[in-house]
C-alpha cells in the first residue's frame, strides 16, 4: 500500500514541476516579446543621452525613471521564473527586494512612498542577515522521506550532492546501490559527496522509506 502511495506522490510531484516549467517558459516568452518591444518602440532609450547633454536633468529623471522601472519589472519576472523552477525560499528575498526598489523609483519625488519603501528594504536586509541561516556545521543529521528532490536537500543542509543524473533523493539511493553492489537494508549506509546516508527503514521490496541525511564536511 505504500508503495502504490509514494508512486502516486512521485507522479503528481512530477506533473506539478511539468506544470510549473509550463508557467515559467510562458512567463519568459511573454517577458521576451514586451522586452524587445521595449527597446523598439520606447524613444527614452534613444534620447537619454541627449536630453542629459543638453542639461535637462530634470527632464533626465524622469526618462531615467521610465527607463528603469520596466527593465527592473523585466528582472523580477526572471527571478520568479528562476525560484519556480530552482524551488529556492531564499529567491523571494531576491523578487521582494527588486520590487520594492522599483516602487521607490516610481515614487520619485513622493516622500512618504520613498520613506515606506526604505524601511522596508531595512527589514527585509535585516531578515535576510540575522534570521536566515547562513551555514550549517558538519555533523549535522536530518531524518527525511527519501522522496526528496536533491535539490531542496542540498537547500535544506547546504550540501553538494551532485542531482544531475537523478532528481530525487531515492533515485540516487538507488543508483548508487546498483553501481556498488550494495544491499538496501536497515542500518545500512552510503557516502555521497559530503554526506552519509544512513537507511533507517524499508518497505516490504526492499525500498527505502525513510533514511537520515547526515552532513559531514
Amino acid at each position: 500500500m505504500m508503495t502504490y502511495v509514494k508512486r502516486a506522490e512521485q507522479f503528481l510531484t512530477k506533473v506539478a514541476d511539468i506544470f510549473l516549467l509550463v508557467i515559467t517558459f510562458t512567463l519568459l516568452a511573454i517577458s521576451i516579446v514586451l522586452f524587445i518591444e521595449f527597446l523598439l518602440l520606447s524613444p527614452k532609450v534613444i534620447h537619454v543621452e541627449e536630453i542629459i547633454l543638453t542639461g535637462h536633468m530634470k527632464d533626465a529623471a524622469e526618462s531615467l525613471k521610465e527607463l528603469i522601472s520596466p527593465l527592473l519589472m523585466f528582472v523580477i519576472v526572471v527571478e520568479l521564473a528562476i525560484m519556480l523552477v530552482k524551488h529556492q525560499p531564499r529567491i523571494v528575498f531576491d523578487v521582494l527586494l527588486i520590487a520594492i526598489a522599483r516602487e521607490i523609483i516610481i515614487a520619485g519625488y513622493d516622500f512618504k512612498n520613498v520613506l515606506l519603501g526604505t524601511i522596508s528594504l531595512l527589514i527585509l536586509f535585516f531578515i535576510r542577515k540575522f534570521l536566515t541561516l547562513k551555514s550549517i556545521p558538519p555533523g549535522t543529521a536530518v531524518i527525511i522521506d527519501p522522496y526528496i528532490t536533491i535539490e531542496s536537500l542540498n537547500e535544506m543542509l547546504d550540501v553538494h550532492i551532485p542531482f544531475e543524473e537523478d532528481k530525487y533523493l531515492i533515485d540516487l539511493i538507488e543508483r548508487l546501490a546498483k553501481e556498488r553492489g550494495i544491499v538496501l537494508k536497515k542500518r545500512k549506509t552510503i557516502d555521497i559527496a559530503n554526506v552519509k546516508i544512513e537507511i533507517l527503514d524499508v518497505d516490504e521490496n526492499g525500498k527505502p522509506i525513510l533514511v537520515r541525511v547526515i552532513k559531514t564536511a
